[in-house]
């Protein structure tokens, strides 16, 4: 699948010198399937990547997308589903969304793809920022511009997601409204462990389009054929390297095995995770702090022992997806104590 935006610009780096056609949504009004600030991407052969709604749209916008690229213009689609006797679309959601359709060309800069895509490779968050173009303008007059983080011309904190920027002039001439896309890398799910319970973990997450590293130092663990599309590094936890360390959002520590997972524990505890995990029972993960010396509160994320959210199922693809589950809701910021309850996680 290619959905993310940092997989979209992997896909399109394959072939970055094609007239790409770049659909974004530039405003939803009520329900949508997407939200503003989503995209997807039409090749010039025919090909398209990413999706804008639940396939209700992706028809009409193949065609526009081909006016786009036919006629050197903006295409600014509007498809309205908040009138329910209208079936043109189906779009089921009820809201308002408001589509441009926009030539990736080499006047306008392929509207900084190149270096949001630099950014991204080198684990640099920033920001998209569209002039927002007339229907019909000259597709090499359409302007967009990539600002790291730290040099962004508005508070970062403003644009945790996609929103509209106005900025001010100083020469008093009227400046293009901007459609601000944040951009970050990849979130990365770092799984110490590659035993049997770890693949539907693995390939679950794949479905995600997050970073994967599975490590585990032991041979006959962590094999290429079991975890298609993920890193894997065999190597002994103390010889992990910093910037490996600070790149992991999300940790699972499943070796099965107490001298490997208390190995690894020291090297998690000051890390700024949004999620680290203990596979197994409460008795188990206060064995292991036990064993390395450390207790619950060392930690800049506390660990979730048993792992995931309560969801009920004790096999490994059960257990999967309760740990995923727990991911993806602290990524958003959505994951509370009271959902932290004890059950999952396996290994009782």
């Amino acid at each position: 699948m290619v959905n993310r935006l940092d997989s979209l610009l992997d896909a399109w780096r394959r072939d970055d010198s094609a007239d790409w056609v770049l659909a974004v949504i530039a405003s939803v009004e009520g329900s949508a399937y997407r939200k503003s600030g989503a995209m997807m991407l039409f090749h010039p052969s025919g090909p398209s990547l990413g999706m804008l709604s639940g396939g209700c749209l992706e028809a009409d916008l193949r065609r526009q997308a081909q006016k786009a690229l036919a006629e050197g213009c903006a295409v600014h689609g509007r498809y309205d589903a908040r009138d329910e006797t209208d079936a043109s679309y189906r779009l089921g959601c009820g809201g308002l969304v408001d589509i441009l359709l926009l030539p990736l060309t080499a006047a306008n800069q392929r509207l900084q793809f190149a270096a949001m895509a630099e950014a991204i490779a080198s684990g640099k968050p920033g920001f998209w920022c569209l002039e927002l173009p007339q229907n019909r303008a000259a597709a090499d007059s359409i302007s967009a511009h990539f600002y790291l983080e730290s040099e962004a011309p508005f508070p970062a904190a403003d644009f945790s997601r996609p929103g509209r920027f106005a900025p001010n002039s100083q020469s008093g001439s009227q400046q293009s409204e901007l459609l601000v896309v944040p951009v970050r890398p990849r979130p990365h799910l770092a799984i110490f462990g590659g035993g049997m319970d770890a693949r539907p973990l693995a390939h679950m997450a794949r479905q995600l389009e997050w970073r994967i590293s599975i490590v585990d130092p032991r041979t006959s663990y962590a094999r290429p054929c079991d975890f298609d599309g993920c890193e894997l590094i065999k190597t002994p936890a103390d010889t992990l390297t910093p910037d490996f360390l600070a790149s992991i959002d999300m940790a699972v520590v499943m070796h099965h095995s107490l001298e490997l997972d208390a190995a690894i524990l020291p090297k998690l505890g000051q890390l700024p995770l949004k999620y680290l995990a203990l596979l197994g029972p409460r008795h188990r993960g206060e064995k292991l702090l036990n064993t390395t010396g450390m207790g619950w509160d060392d930690f800049y994320c506390p660990p979730a022992s048993p792992a995931g959210i309560d969801l009920g199922g004790e096999l490994p693809a059960d257990i999967a997806l309760s740990i995923l589950a727990a991911c993806q809701a602290s990524l958003h910021g959505r994951l509370t104590p009271s959902a932290l309850m004890p059950g999952s996680g396996g290994l009782k």
